[in-house]
């Protein structure tokens, strides 16, 4: 959260709203191209380890390297594609996405392994390292120049190196660990990626659409206005990844039973951290990025999709009993809906349309992921 807030001070004061908005296109366009690769391995991996297979670092990092010659395709075709439209800014930026994002996704999943561990020390440890270290790069790239090309070429290199040594160190550290593998860990890899691809499309695509129906500018602007949620939201990704390695050894009728009180406390907790923040909103907003004022009253209608940390538990126990026909349910039916609300609301209520959107789906996507949970399907 430092890392980000960091950065994000350091874009506002340092670059304009329409470099911004472009480098966020980038990144949501790359981010899409990620879809071509195993997206969810890291999840499959944590539960692997959890269940005592010992070799399925070295293992996931192979299979997901070897599903990601899509995004290389896919960077490749679209940096041809600008550079014959004379963008040679974007051209060589995806091109940049295609090499290394691949390299850097199949690296950090050191972290899921360590997950699966249930080493919490060093995953606080590394997970600091990967953060600060290319936030710290990047921080000083822009005090230096605002070439975008520059800028993309370190974020994604600075990224993945950090990712690669992080990965190096943890294969040591556990190199005398059984080298059993999961034989089941690629096809259910696929099955949590493939749930994702909807998912995956939804996440980046308001900021694509933004870009291109309204511009760089007021991409900057929406940029801005979910960011400080984002990063709160990041509390919600640490809580899953540690429901997951504990919720794996118990019944599925006992979590049945557990879920809905947590999921109330959750809730309970949302809403506060909402509030808070609406109320402190104009006052951070002032003080630090006084060149995003209009910003704000997106940003404290935005902060409703906290809600959507209520939902963890019902994931997370899905997920730890392969119920794989309700997580398809799940990661796809919301999606669906995202998309056909940004493209219907956007048009027609600007960028308020798409945070609408992101409270709506956020939440009542829980109120989903409880009712499967509460009447999984029949085998």
């Amino acid at each position: 959260m430092l890392a980000g807030f960091l950065m994000s001070l350091t874009f506002a004061h340092l670059i304009s709203k329409e470099t911004f908005g472009t480098y966020k296109f980038i990144l949501s366009v790359a981010g899409i191209l990620g879809i071509f690769s195993l997206t969810e391995i890291g999840t499959a991996i944590t539960r692997a380890v959890a269940n005592g297979f010992g070799g399925t670092l070295k293992q996931g990092f192979k299979i997901n390297l070897k599903w990601s010659v899509g995004m290389l395709i896919g960077g490749f075709g679209l940096g041809i594609y600008y550079y014959i439209s004379g963008n040679n800014v974007l051209s060589i930026s995806f091109i940049l996405a295609g090499i290394f994002i691949p390299i850097t996704t199949s690296a950090s999943l050191y972290a899921a392994y360590l997950l699966g561990k249930k080493d919490f020390r060093k995953i606080t440890m590394y997970g600091t390292i990967r953060n600060i270290v290319p936030a710290a790069i990047l921080i000083l790239t822009l005090f230096l120049t605002q070439n975008l090309v520059i800028i993309m070429a370190v974020c994604f290199i600075s990224a993945t190196i950090t990712a690669l040594v992080l990965y190096i160190i943890t294969v040591k550290k556990f190199q005398k660990e059984n080298d059993k593998i999961d034989m089941e860990l690629s096809t259910y890899s696929r099955h949590l990626s493939l749930m994702q691809v909807i998912g995956g499309i939804a996440n980046f695509i308001d900021k694509i659409l933004v870009f291109h129906y309204l511009g760089a500018a007021p991409l900057a602007i929406y940029a801005f206005a979910i960011a400080p949620i984002e990063q709160l939201q990041g509390g919600k990704k640490v809580l899953s990844s540690l429901i997951l390695p504990k919720i794996n050894g118990r019944s599925f009728e006992e979590l049945q039973k557990s879920g809905p009180r947590k999921a109330l406390l959750f809730t309970a907790y949302a809403l506060s951290l909402a509030g808070i923040y609406s109320l402190l909103a104009p006052f951070f907003f002032k003080f630090l990025y006084p060149q995003y004022l209009d910003s704000v009253f997106y940003s404290q209608i935005y902060s409703l999709t906290l809600l959507a940390i209520s939902g963890t538990i019902f994931d997370s126990t899905l997920v730890a009993h392969r119920k794989t026909k309700e997580l398809y349910v799940h990661r796809t039916t919301m999606p669906i809906i995202k998309i056909i609300l940004f493209i219907t609301l956007l048009p027609i209520y600007g960028l308020m349309g798409l945070i609408v959107t992101h409270v709506i789906v956020r939440s009542t996507s829980g109120l989903l992921g409880y009712y499967l949970v509460k009447y999984p399907f029949k085998n």
